[in-house]
């Protein structure tokens, strides 16, 4: 199957899930996530802001916030398709960006992403090996290549996980795949 068929079929998966069905399996991820000693440890985080279909993440940014954790969250710039992180200290300073999705201010610093401890990581489809599809644009294998400091985690739901996902010389596998029934160690914490 090519990634683009992969893709597709992740998606439909994805989102033949309803608001409750989302909300219920986020929860799991979440705590099985704030139970991660790499969670616990990390002063900084970096991550992405859901859309309505993916694993959430604002009780994740409330959590880390309240903890006193500095918290990036990345803005798109679709003309060099580049992430650009940001600190923020509320969820109220997001406001819809590119493609829809909660970003922080254009006016924000852009920050290094090997700045943060841990980066979360948005999935389309993966396998048990750590590669990921995200959307097609590759966003985010861009910007963890160019950052390799954090341990990358991959959160996801169970359903969108393939035999094999085809990966190319740009894809960046993940150190740590959450899901709504596991945590998956794949390459032990930092590279």
């Amino acid at each position: 199957m090519s990634k683009s068929e992969l893709r597709q079929q992740a998606l439909k998966s994805r989102r033949s899930l309803t608001k409750d069905e989302v909300a219920s399996r986020s929860g799991l991820v979440t705590r099985r996530l704030l139970q991660l000693p790499e969670f616990a440890s990390a002063v900084s985080i970096a991550t992405y802001v859901a859309k309505s279909d993916e694993v959430q993440t604002a009780a994740v940014i409330s959590r880390a916030l309240a903890e006193g954790k500095k918290v990036l969250v990345p803005r798109s710039d679709p003309q060099s398709s580049t992430l650009f992180f940001a600190e923020i200290h509320s969820l109220s300073e997001l406001s819809p960006g590119h493609f829809g999705i909660l970003e922080p201010a254009v006016s924000s610093p852009p920050l290094r992403l090997d700045s943060a401890d841990i980066a979360l990581v948005p999935i389309v489809a993966w396998d048990e090996r750590g590669h990921r599809i995200g959307y097609g644009k590759g966003y985010f294998d861009r910007a963890l290549e160019a950052n390799r400091g954090p341990v990358t985690i991959g959160l996801a739901f169970e359903s969108q996980r393939f035999g094999e996902v085809p990966q190319s010389a740009a894809d960046v596998p993940l150190d740590i795949i959450v899901t709504e029934e596991r945590v998956l160690r794949l390459r032990g914490g930092r590279r």
